[in-house]
């Protein structure tokens, strides 16, 4: 225990590593703002590399390492290599508390964007990854109600322990090739879904293996299939439209947030007491096939019941049961088609929904039992494959968590 005791020192921010130090921002940083111009100005043939301060918590992560957008804007604030960007204004604490590191120079930097350039021994990869780390501290300057402001005043207070240069370097080097793995599983990612797109795009209008089609009102399909209704394949039953009683315990309710996802999980939705559950599962209890759809907001989502797990369908939701090859129709439904369909159906409402009737009449194309079965299959191997790739990501990005929590807090030590 003394041994271990000796390893470490207690300072004014907590206890650190002995050969660790404590800095100031203000006074191991310059501090500067970024120029203003309109969104407006950003144009694809522009001259110049910019940033515009949405973009550091719409795009970029904490290394920036590739600029995106461009301008003819006669802004001058320019970013210097190591540079860190962080947003000055935004509509929640925890878009503000976001920091990216600028590897490139003379990138136009736009408004509502603090810079801190660190004019020490400090290596900025490294402190961009502390300061998305500890948060906690960036939060708690924020001013501001409806708009939440953070300046380069609050920044220069800001106290960090640092590790000696070698192993901050050694660091940042470990959480960038991590990143690096996530953004390549993520590009994966994105090829898969364009495939799936494509591939689903082919299978819905060409069939598998037909040499002849005609035009109908939801575009070409193969000659011998047939355009029918919900109505005619399924049953469509509402949910109740009552506010319900959540509970801490009980059932999980399923509702339009929790459809807007490509796989149904009941792990984080809210609970509803028996009484609750008891009531809006009375016309149904949803069960493995049945298609839920959601009718107000985000409406015409679709996400497939896959197993028997209980739970019941909370308000503006809807359920399609009965249907032969659901997974089929849940493809159908998620295709392009339909879903410029759909919105057609709600086109002029003052507020967008989907009615019972206007459910039971959308309109798929359907082949032989056989043929949808097969386009099923195809398509559930590319999204299993999808979700492979996913899972794969999420535990990258847990052991990027991981490893910040103990990098960044000197718990595990790395040799430089």
């Amino acid at each position: 225990m003394g041994v271990l005791q000796e390893q470490y020192k207690d300072t004014k921010i907590g206890r650190i590593p002995k050969d660790w130090e404590v800095i100031k921002l203000g006074e191991t940083c310059e501090f500067y703002r970024g120029q203003a111009f309109a969104k407006s100005e950003i144009i694809e043939d522009g001259e110049k590399e910019c940033i515009h301060y949405g973009e550091l918590f719409t795009i970029y992560s904490e290394i920036i390492r590739k600029i995106y957008s461009k301008t003819n804007s006669e802004v001058i604030r320019a970013s210097e290599v190591g540079d860190i960007l962080m947003p000055s204004s935004d509509v929640t604490p925890i878009g503000l508390a976001t920091a990216s590191v600028i590897n490139s120079k003379g990138v136009l930097i736009g408004g509502d964007v603090n810079i801190i350039r660190p004019i020490v021994k400090l290596d900025s990869i490294y402190l961009s990854y502390l300061i998305n780390y500890e948060k906690k501290k960036i939060i708690r300057l924020i001013s501001g109600t409806n708009v939440k402001h953070i300046y380069n005043g609050n920044l220069k207070t800001l106290h960090y322990a640092l590790p000696p240069l070698p192993e901050q370097q050694k660091i940042a080097e470990i959480l960038s090739t991590i990143d690096e793995q996530i953004i390549n599983t993520q590009a994966i990612i994105d090829k898969s879904k364009e495939l799936k797109k494509g591939l689903m795009q082919k299978l819905f209008s060409e069939g598998i293996g037909h040499a002849e089609f005609k035009d109908t009102k939801i575009g070409r399909i193969p000659k011998d299939w047939e355009v029918v209704k919900i109505a005619d394949i399924g049953i469509v039953i509402d949910s109740l439209h009552q506010t319900p009683k959540f509970s801490d315990a009980g059932y999980p309710m399923v509702r339009v947030g929790d459809i807007n996802k490509s796989k149904l999980t009941l792990d984080n939705c809210l609970t509803v007491p028996k009484d609750v559950f008891e009531a809006f599962t009375k016309k149904h209890l949803p069960r493995k096939g049945d298609i839920l759809i959601t009718r107000v907001g985000s409406f015409g989502k679709t996400i497939l019941v896959e197993d028997d797990s209980p739970f019941c369908l909370g308000q503006n939701t809807a359920i399609i049961t009965g249907i032969s090859n659901e997974k089929y129709a849940y493809y159908m439904l998620n295709s392009h088609p339909i879903i410029k369909q759909i919105g057609v159906l709600t086109n002029g409402s003052t507020q967008p929904s989907l009615s019972l009737k206007e459910i039971r009449n959308i309109k798929i194309s359907v082949g032989s039992e056989e043929e949808q079965q097969k386009i099923a299959d195809i398509l559930s191997e590319a999204d299993a494959k999808i979700e492979k790739e996913e899972q794969e990501k999420a535990q990258l990005e847990q052991l990027k968590k991981g490893l910040m929590q103990q990098l960044l807090t000197g718990q595990r030590r790395v040799k430089v």
